[in-house]
């Protein structure tokens, strides 16, 4: 089994290493990074991850998406680049569900905006926060996104454009995750699979062991040997 996994809207793959630690032996595993672009629509960032990425993402059976990645990955299946199973965490369901998609797009054109200083320490703290929610271990700043590409990130959420969620794809969010307000009833209404998890934004990371044997559990994975990194552009 070929399995890819994309990060969240900091494009950090290293909030993937506590999960690939329980999938050896599993898979054929692919971390992906996140283009550094300022294109701002879904479906040019994941034309750019298609592109420049030497490796062939039709070939992967499940792309595993933390929040945006979640995003770019159903971009990449709406626009043809992979035919894998979509297992979504912590990533926004509808563009309706609240905070709305909308919201995203505002702040994507104040963010760029922002004296460097200030944008530095508002989403420096932000991020900590929420890694602190998953995780004791220390949050390094020397990973975010400059300021320009957040901005861009932002907007490519606002902007939306994605068809509705392709049949089979899992919806996972932590129990304790404060940007999720949707239901799991929603969530079967809009086409997805809902499986709440243990954990907040980053359920992969408070509980990596849980959460594969939740997801192993829905999708019927069986073990396969090999594990591989995959960098991105």
């Amino acid at each position: 089994m070929n399995i890819g996994l994309l990060p969240g809207l900091r494009g950090d793959p290293t909030e993937f290493d506590k999960l690939v630690a329980q999938l050896l032996g599993r898979g054929n595993i692919r971390v992906l990074e996140l283009p550094a672009t300022t294109d701002d629509t879904l479906d040019a960032i994941a034309g750019r991850l298609g592109g420049l990425n030497d490796l062939d993402l039709r070939g992967l059976d499940v792309l595993i998406g933390a929040s945006f990645g979640g995003l770019v990955g159903r971009a990449l299946a709406a626009s043809g680049l992979t035919r894998a199973r979509l297992v979504l965490i912590g990533a926004l369901p509808h563009p309706e569900a609240p905070p709305a998609a909308r919201r995203c797009r505002a702040l994507g054109w104040l963010v760029p905006n922002l004296p460097a200083p200030i944008y530095g320490h508002l989403y420096a703290r932000r991020a900590r926060s929420e890694w602190a929610m998953d995780s004791p271990a220390p949050f390094s700043t020397s990973g975010l996104p400059t300021k320009v590409v957040l901005g861009a990130r932002l907007r490519a959420i606002g902007r939306w454009g994605l068809p509705p969620l392709p049949s089979g794809t899992l919806c996972c969010w932590g129990e304790r995750d404060r940007f999720v307000t949707w239901t799991g009833a929603q969530v079967i209404g809009w086409g997805g699979i809902p499986l709440p998890l243990p954990g907040a934004h980053r359920p992969h990371v408070a509980d990596a062991p849980g959460t594969l044997t939740r997801i192993g559990a829905a999708l019927g994975w069986s073990a396969a040997a090999g594990v591989t990194h995959q960098p991105g552009p």
